[in-house]
């Protein structure tokens, strides 16, 4: 009898700690694909695919969005760092920085502050020219929400 307790006990635990590590990928990350929002100008989207090199086929611009407030945040792609910076949300336009990634490669972008990543694969990145990545607030902690999309919003 007491051997079944513990292989019971043993099992139920493991159980719970496989449903709370889903659990919390599933609590962090939140993808929507959608393009139809309004649209910057053709002049716009081309100074800025100009300004982040990005015209090319094989790069995705990357824009952070809402709930920015200066944490570091840092993305690689192949081990190799792309970008980091201490982006700040501007209130009047939602937008606290953008640059390009590579859309041959997965890009992890990471909150140094408290571990959160954020995956790009690479096969959302190749189908979208814009990727943005928006914080919010969900039950007192912060959630990703990943938006792919063809479409550049307005960024002025």
């Amino acid at each position: 009898m007491k051997k079944i307790f513990i292989i019971a006990t043993m099992a139920l635990m493991i159980g719970l700690q496989s449903c709370k590590s889903t659990e919390k990928t599933a609590e962090t990350v939140e993808t929507v694909e959608r393009d139809d929002f309004r649209s910057a100008s053709k002049a716009e989207t081309a100074r800025i695919l100009k300004e982040v090199n990005a015209k090319n086929a094989n790069k995705s611009v990357l824009i952070l969005t809402q709930m920015y407030k200066g944490e570091k945040i840092q993305a690689t792609q192949a081990g190799k760092v792309v970008f980091s910076d201490y982006p700040i949300t501007n209130l009047n336009t939602r937008i606290a920085n953008y640059f390009s990634i590579s859309n041959q490669a997965d890009a992890v972008i990471k909150d140094i502050n408290t571990g959160q990543e954020v995956v790009i694969p690479t096969a959302k990145a190749v189908k979208y020219k814009f990727i943005y990545i928006m914080k919010k607030v969900s039950e007192g902690k912060f959630k990703y929400v990943v938006t792919y999309s063809n479409t550049l919003r307005p960024l002025g």
